[in-house]
């Protein structure tokens, strides 16, 4: 999953989220966000590890 942090056209911080990275990039070219503030940012999950080490 990917949160995209950017400025919208009010000048206020929006925040989106994105199952791809081909995602996010088609959403900055098609708002032109290209040229200002914005921020990616990937979030993986981590499955944890429940076996037993004994």
């Amino acid at each position: 999953m990917f949160i995209l942090r950017f400025v919208n056209e009010d000048d206020d911080l929006s925040v989106k989220e994105f199952t791809d990275l081909s995602q996010v990039n088609k959403f900055i070219k098609e708002n032109d966000l290209e040229k200002s503030w914005h921020q990616i940012e990937e979030i993986k999950r981590v499955v944890p590890n429940l076996k037993d080490e004994n």
